[in-house]
Order: C-alpha cells, then structure tokens, then sequence
C-alpha cells in the first residue's frame, strides 16, 4: 500500500471517527430534546385540567355537581386523557382513545399521589405512548387521577429522519475527505516520488550523473531532495575515482605483465633453470603471470564497460558465430568432446567479437567443469521472433544456493576456487548480453550438469552463397581485437 493511500486512509479514518462523534453527540442532544418537549407539553395538558378541577372545587355545591369536566373539551386533539376516581375506575375518556382506554397500574398511582406526578413509557395497541399521570385535588380534597399520553411516533419520526440525515451526510463527509486527502497528500509526495524515480533511474541504468531539481523551500521535502543530490555527489565521485583507478591500474599493469611473461617463456625455451624443482617453480611463476594477465584484461574489459563503453553494432550471422566458436573450443576441449547440436540460421545487429568472447567464456567454463569423457553441447534455435543460444554441460552443477550470485564480480564458488579462475568470466558474459538487449540465464543440478541460454532478437537471413558464408566464417576466425580473448570464468 503506497503512503498516498495510507495517508488518505488515516485522514478518513480520522474524520470518520469525528464525524461519528459528533453525529452522537448531535443525536443524543436532539432525543433529549425531543424528550424533555413532550414531557413538557404532557406535564402542561395535566396542568391544564388540575386547574379545572381546582376552579369546580371552588364553586357552590350545586354549580360544582352540574359542571363535570369533559376531557375532550380540554385536550388538545393530539392528547389522550383519561380521569380516574380515587380508586383507579375510569370516570371519563377522551374521544380518540375511543374503544382504547390507557393502562392503570396501581403501584403507578401511588408514586404519582406520593409525588408531583409520574412519567411512563407505555404500549397503546401496539404503539409507543408517553404517559403521564397527576393527582386531582379540589379544595384540599383527593378527588381522583387524571391521565395524559401523547404518541411518541412524531418524537421518532423526528430521531428517524435525523439518524438516517447524519449517516448520509456523514458517508458524504468521508468519501470527500478520502477525495480532498488524497490530492493533498500529492502535493507534498510529489518530490519524494522524484526521488523514487531517480533512484530506480541510477539502478536501471549505473548513471550517478543523475540529480533532482532543487527545491527551495525549508521544509523536510527541501532537505530530503539536498540531500539526495548531495549523496549522488559523493558516490559519483567515488564511482569515477575508483573506475579510474581500476582502468589506469589494469592498463598499466598489462605492459610489465607481457614483459614477465614474454621473459619467463624465453627462459623456459633456453634451458637456462636445469634443475627439476626449478623448472617446476619457473613453470608456477608462468601459470601465475597468465592468471593475473587474465585478470589484468578482465578488470580491464569491465572498467571500459563501467566507463559506458558502447559496443559496435553491425549485422552479424549467429548461426556461422556458434560453427567458429565450435571449431576452435576443439583445441581447448582437455578430454571433453564439444557437440554442435542444430544450429538454424540467423541474423543478429551487435558486435561479433564480443558475442564471439560471451561464448568462449560459457564454453570454457562448460570444460573446465566437466570431467574428461563429459560433453559440452551448443545450441541455435528460434521460440518464436527470438534466437535462443544455449551451452549445456555434463559437468559437476552448480548448487543452487549458488546461482544468484555467479554473475557477480570476483564470486568464486568453492569448485572454482580450486580451479584457480579469477571469478570475472561471467560477470563480463552478463553485460556482453545486456549490451545485446539480451538476459542471459542459467539452471544447473549439482551432479547432472548446467544450462546457460541468451535469447536475442533475430531475424532469419536471406540465403548467401556459399562463397559468402565462407568468407564470413574466414572473418570470423581471423577476428583478434583484445575484446575477443578468451577470460577465465570463475
């Protein structure tokens, strides 16, 4: 989940639980209001007929007998009364209970003469009814109770419609705000999705030359993105100092290494060491200055590569390629039979030396792994718009533990390190392929043998005449630009 989204998400979750709040808060408030308004309007209808009763207490005798309250009269039509006698009989009702009459519950009764009345929710038929009950005194004489209800669907109706208002009102709120964060939260990201890009720009393509656009403001995106420029700095420069070390170092080393070389054949060739143990230790120091002469032109080959050195490109036939390197991987086979499987025409825009160099790097390394009756196999063929180049082994595997890392510079498994390789071979076999707009790919089995395979994008030539495929081939074979030397694998 990206922050953008989780800072929206929070925002929401805030507001939402604001709005829940308050929309409580609003309800309870109202239903109290609501509440305490009918009870008031309930408590003044009683009122109401408490007074009547007190002005017919004062009255002659014969008047008082002859006016008899009439519930109807004195009620509003919304209101329910019912008068009761002092032993709780019905004495009069008012005409919209009709054949409905309110509950009498004597212990009720008696709360309302102890005190100065009582409220109670009842069921009228099934329907919700505020209850109010208050004793009749007439002349300092208990003459009976006097009964007022009043439905509470209006007071319902009421919390209804306002339940139903905040729940919209508030999902409205919270979808708008999810929107208006979600903006807002752009606007401060934006810098730090530049950063992002950036970074994943340097890692795709190796540049360090690469920085933001200065922000100028104070704020922590201000610093970030500094920041970042000034890191970029710090590694470019060290990136240039230790490529150009690793260039001077490899290009300077290579002229003293031929001149030990060329010094310590000459002594071998003269006779000069006549001694067995000195002929041995002069054959090591030969061993010795091919190895690290390998290593001079690995480290070489990709400090060039690490400069942005860009290979030549120029149509080239991979089919007579693969029959060249197959042909010469003959002389350094050591007991290992190299097959030609199929082999299927086609045409492919790079450098002929350096695939030429991808492929005797992964069929040494085939025969350096393979023990002596083993096969190393190449292979040429189409999956679909692509040319797939595969070299399979019969050798010892590689565990696969060990894959991921092979690639990298200067790894050398346990069985390459007795083998006495310098760990540069497939490391510069990578960016040949990736200078081809190629992946190169590998699965192994320890004791059964290894795969590589480069799909590369092809195209299948036009027929050539004979004369023309030998003269490539002849071509080919005569290629000796240093790119195209053999280098240790491992």
């Amino acid at each position: 989940m990206t922050l953008r989204v989780r800072l929206a998400l929070w925002n929401a979750l805030v507001i939402a639980g604001a709005i829940c709040l308050l929309g409580a808060l609003t309800y309870v408030v109202e239903a109290r209001s609501l509440s305490q308004e009918l009870d008031e309007s309930i408590r003044a209808q009683a009122r109401n007929l408490q007074s009547l009763f007190q002005v017919r207490a004062s009255l002659p005798p014969r008047a008082r007998e002859r006016i008899i309250p009439q519930p109807s009269v004195f009620s509003a039509p919304a209101y329910h009364v019912q008068i009761l006698d002092p032993d709780g009989g019905i004495r009069e009702r008012s005409s919209g209970l009709g054949g409905r009459q309110l509950p009498v519950n004597p212990a009720s009764l008696k709360q309302a003469e102890e005190g100065d009345g009582l409220f109670e929710s009842v069921l009228v038929d099934g329907q919700d009814v505020r209850l109010f009950t208050i004793p009749l005194i007439a002349d300092e004489e208990f003459v009976g109770y006097a009964q007022v209800a009043r439905s509470q669907e209006a007071v319902e109706d009421a919390l209804e419609f306002l339940r139903k208002t905040l729940l919209g009102a508030g999902a409205a709120l919270v979808v708008l705000s999810m929107i208006v964060a979600w903006f807002l939260a752009g606007v401060p990201l934006q810098p730090i999705g530049r950063i992002t890009r950036a970074a994943r720009s340097v890692g795709l393509s190796g540049r360090l030359d690469q920085r933001l656009p200065p922000v100028h403001t104070r704020d922590e995106i201000g610093r970030l993105v500094d920041t970042f420029n000034r890191m970029m700095d710090r590694l470019e420069g060290a990136f240039i100092a230790q490529r150009r070390f690793v260039a001077d170092a490899s290009h300077e080393l290579r002229t003293p290494l031929t001149t030990i070389r060329g010094n310590l054949e000459l002594l071998k060739r003269n006779g000069a060491v006549k001694e067995p143990v000195m002929e041995e230790a002069l054959q090591d120091v030969i061993d010795e200055a091919e190895r690290m002469s390998r290593l001079v032109q690995g480290l070489l080959a990709l400090a060039r590569a690490d400069a942005g050195q860009k290979l030549a490109r120029a149509p080239v036939r991979l089919d007579d390629l693969v029959r060249v390197v197959h042909r010469e991987a003959q002389m350094v086979s050591d007991g290992v039979a190299v097959h030609l499987d199929a082999v299927e025409p086609a045409e492919v825009v790079g450098d002929a030396d350096a695939l030429k160099q991808l492929l005797l790097i992964l069929v040494e390394n085939g025969v350096k792994y393979t023990p002596s009756g083993g096969t190393v196999t190449l292979d040429l063929h189409y999956e679909g718009e692509d040319a797939v180049l595969a070299v399979r082994d019969t050798g010892v595997g590689i565990a696969s533990e060990e894959l991921p890392q092979i690639f990298e510079r200067f790894y050398r498994s346990p069985v390459a390190r007795a083998s006495g390789g310098t760990g540069l071979g497939l490391a510069i076999a990578r960016w040949i392929a990736e200078e081809h707009g190629a992946e190169i790919r590998v699965a192994s089995r320890v004791g059964t043998g290894t795969t590589f395979t480069i799909r590369l994008q092809a195209r299948r030539p036009k027929a050539e005449p004979n004369g023309a495929v030998a003269a490539t081939q002849s071509r080919l074979v005569r290629a000796g630009s240093p790119s195209a030397t053999p280098v240790d694998v491992t």
